[in-house]
C-alpha cells in the first residue's frame, strides 16, 4: 500500500510539473507590466520600490540576481513555488482530513488553471501563496514564520487572517504583521476606494476563485459540503469578499480561495468522491482554455472575433470611451456615479482574452459582467484588431 502510494505520489508531482512547463507554452512568455519592473531589479537595473514592486519581492529579485542575470531563473523559482503550494496543499488536507484527502487535494490544486497559470510567470504572486500554504502544512507557531514570510512578499493577503481563524489556524494570525513591509512605500500607493462602489460590483464575480466557483459549479462546492468542512466554504467566501473590497480584484488575489474550495472537494468520503472526480474533470478542462490563451496574440483574438461572427462595422464615432484601467480618469470606477450622457463605449483587445501578469482579463471580465456590453464594430489598429461594445450603466 505504501509503495502504491509513493508511486501515485511521484506520478502526481511529475503531472504537476508537466502541467506547468509543457502544457502550458512557456515560449509565449513576457515580462510585461509589472514583472517587467521585478526583471529590471533582478538584472540589476533602475527601478523604483512601490505598492506595485514590492520592497520584499524586489529585494529578492535582486539577490537572485547576484547569481544569474538569466531571466529563467526567475521562472524556475516559481514553477518551483507552484509545485511547493500543490505538495503544502496536499500535507494540509492530510493532516486535517487524512491521507486521501491529501492526494485528492493536490491533484485539485495542481490542475487548478490559475495556480497553473501563477506558476508559469515571475510576478510575486505564487511564491507568497507558496509560503501562506507552508505555513498551513506546518500549523502552529511555526506556521505564523511562513505567513509572515507570504505577507511580506504580497501585503494584501493579510486581509487573510479572519480565513485562518475560520479554519482554526488561529496560530498563524501574527504573521498577518508581515505586511508592515509596505510601510515604506505606502504613500505610492492609490487611494482606496469604497466598498459601498467596489463591493456591489466584484462579489458576484465567484468565477476569480476558480471553475469551481463559476455558475452550476458552485452546486459541487455546496453538495460538498458536510461536518466542519462548511469552514472550508467560509474561508473561500472570505477570501472572495476581502478580495472584492479591491477595484482591481482578480484570480491572484483569489487563489488561497481556490485551494479551500479544491480541499472541499479533495476531502470527500464515499459517494461524494464521484463530485471530487466531476471537480478534477472541470478544472482539467478550464486549465486546457487557459493554456490556449497564455500570453495570446493579436491573430488569436482575429480568430475567436471571426469565430464569434462579431460585427465588422466601423465604430460610432459618437462614442464616449470608459476604460477598465482603475486609476485612468475615465475609469468606469470613477463615472459610476457621474455617468456621461450619451453613448458610452469600451475598447476589448486581445491583451483583454489572454492569460498575462498584467491580469487585463480580469478586468475584462468585470466589464463584460457588470456592463453585459452590446458589440458595435470592429477597430483596426496597428497592433492589432479592438473590438467596440456599447456599455451602460
Amino acid at each position: 500500500m505504501s509503495q502504491r502510494r509513493n508511486i501515485a505520489t511521484a506520478g502526481l508531482g511529475l503531472g504537476a510539473l508537466w502541467i506547468r512547463i509543457g502544457w502550458v507554452p512557456m515560449k509565449r512568455h513576457r515580462f510585461d507590466g509589472h514583472e517587467a519592473e521585478l526583471l529590471a531589479a533582478f538584472q540589476g537595473g533602475d527601478f523604483t520600490a512601490s505598492t506595485r514592486v514590492q520592497p520584499v519581492a524586489a529585494a529578492l529579485a535582486a539577490s537572485l540576481g547576484k547569481l544569474s542575470h538569466d531571466p529563467r531563473l526567475l521562472l524556475a523559482v516559481s514553477v518551483g513555488a507552484g509545485l511547493f503550494c500543490v505538495a503544502a496543499a496536499g500535507i494540509w488536507a492530510q493532516r486535517r482530513w487524512g491521507p486521501s484527502a491529501g492526494f485528492w487535494t493536490a491533484l485539485l490544486v495542481a490542475l487548478t488553471p490559475a495556480q497553473a497559470f501563477w506558476s508559469a510567470t515571475a510576478y510575486p504572486v505564487i511564491l507568497p501563496q507558496a509560503f501562506l500554504l507552508g505555513g498551513l502544512a506546518i500549523g502552529g507557531w511555526r506556521g505564523a514564520i511562513f505567513y509572515g514570510a507570504a505577507c511580506a512578499l504580497r501585503p494584501d493577503l493579510a486581509v487573510l487572517a479572519p480565513a485562518l481563524v475560520i479554519l482554526r489556524e488561529h496560530r498563524m494570525v501574527p504573521g498577518a504583521l508581515g505586511a508592515l513591509a509596505i510601510l515604506p512605500v505606502w504613500a505610492s500607493g492609490p487611494a482606496l476606494r469604497s466598498p459601498l462602489v467596489t463591493l456591489p460590483v466584484n462579489l458576484p464575480l465567484t468565477e476569480f476563485l476558480g471553475p469551481l466557483a463559476a455558475g452550476p459549479a458552485i452546486l459541487l462546492i455546496l453538495l460538498a459540503v458536510k461536518g466542519d468542512r462548511w469552514r472550508l466554504l467560509a474561508a473561500a467566501l472570505w477570501v472572495h469578499a476581502s478580495g472584492s473590497l479591491f477595484d482591481d480584484y482578480g484570480t491572484r488575489h483569489a487563489l488561497f480561495g481556490g485551494v479551500c474550495l479544491a480541499a472541499l472537494l479533495g476531502a470527500g468520503e464515499g459517494w461524494r468522491r464521484l463530485l471530487t472526480v466531476l471537480g478534477a474533470a472541470l478544472l482539467t478542462i478550464s486549465t486546457s482554455y487557459m493554456t490556449l490563451w497564455y500570453y495570446a496574440d493579436a491573430e488569436q483574438f482575429e480568430t475567436f472575433l471571426f469565430l464569434d461572427s462579431i460585427s465588422t462595422g466601423a465604430p460610432p464615432e459618437d462614442c464616449i470611451e470608459v476604460l477598465d484601467d482603475p486609476l485612468a480618469e475615465n475609469s468606469h470606477w470613477n463615472l459610476r456615479h457621474h455617468w456621461p450622457e450619451g453613448r458610452t463605449c469600451w475598447g476589448e483587445e486581445y491583451i483583454h482574452r489572454a492569460w498575462t501578469s498584467r491580469s487585463l482579463q480580469d478586468r475584462a471580465i468585470r466589464m463584460r459582467r457588470t456592463y453585459h456590453p452590446l458589440p458595435l464594430g470592429l477597430e483596426n489598429r496597428p497592433g492589432g484588431p479592438r473590438q467596440i461594445y456599447e456599455i451602460r450603466p
